[in-house]
């Protein structure tokens, strides 16, 4: 008996449904991605300012999803807190950058 995977069975342009049909990773494009950092290795996206503000996109998506008012409303602040950590770090980078090289 041939039985077609699910994930062949349906095909939807709606991020937040492939994201779910991903596993739980949201499907974003490669120009939706967080570009890569240069500089120190081995730093997780989120200790990056450009990795939380990726966090804090796709936070937003997923609260425009139907659902329920509760989830919405903690995806919102989700975005909201890793927006507010994003900017943090924008800012500890850019004091970084302006002092110039460790002698």
């Amino acid at each position: 008996m041939n039985i077609a995977p699910v994930s062949a069975t349906r095909v939807s342009s709606d991020p937040v449904v492939a994201w779910e049909n991903e596993g739980g990773h949201l499907a974003l494009t490669p120009s939706q991605r967080a570009p890569r950092q240069i500089g120190r290795s081995g730093k997780r996206p989120e200790d990056t300012a450009v990795g939380c503000h990726a966090n804090a996109a796709a936070n937003l998506v997923r609260a425009n999803a139907p659902g329920s008012d509760y989830m919405r409303v903690r995806l919102e602040h989700s975005a909201a807190v890793w927006t507010a950590r994003g900017d943090l770090l924008e800012r500890i980078e850019k004091k970084i950058r302006d002092r110039g090289p460790a002698d």
